[in-house]
């Protein structure tokens, strides 16, 4: 694989935070502790903002509409609804929304799947960060892959 931050052309642009301050951040993920160190690195910045976090794809199907998140950062396995399932019901609820998918493997089927449903880019866990996200939302929508 060529990298392991990807970024596909979602035809979502990003301009700036519904805010004005800092980007909101939804985070979901089954591990606490990833969500708790991911809150850590992106807050540490101060362009980012975790509003809410969800535990579950389906957590996060039934909280997206309410918390209106800029951007949702969605681990892609979970029990009782996977990431890829969730992001495709968040974007037949709101087609606008930024879904940026994590995982700890880089899997090429993964990349396959994240181009499929319209996630915005694919982040391996380790590679998380707010420089990261950061190169997404500033270079808005893009066809190639950009390797971390």
């Amino acid at each position: 694989m060529a990298g392991e931050l990807i970024e596909f052309d979602s035809g979502k642009s990003y301009n700036e935070p519904k805010s004005g301050k800092s980007v909101s951040i939804m985070l979901v993920d089954d591990q606490p502790v990833f969500r708790d160190v991911a809150r850590a690195l992106l807050e540490r910045d101060g362009d980012f903002d975790v509003v809410a976090e969800a535990a579950d794809g389906l957590d996060a199907v039934s909280m997206v509409g309410s918390v209106d998140p800029d951007v949702v950062i969605m681990d892609i396995q979970m029990a009782a609804m996977s990431g890829i399932e969730a992001t495709r019901r968040i974007l037949l609820e709101n087609p606008a929304a930024r879904v940026v998918l994590t995982s700890m493997t880089a899997e090429s089927e993964y990349l396959r799947l994240v181009r499929e449903i319209g996630a915005v880019a694919f982040i391996a866990k380790r590679n998380l960060n707010a420089s990261s996200l950061r190169s997404i939302l500033d270079k808005g929508p893009s066809n190639e892959p950009l390797a971390a």
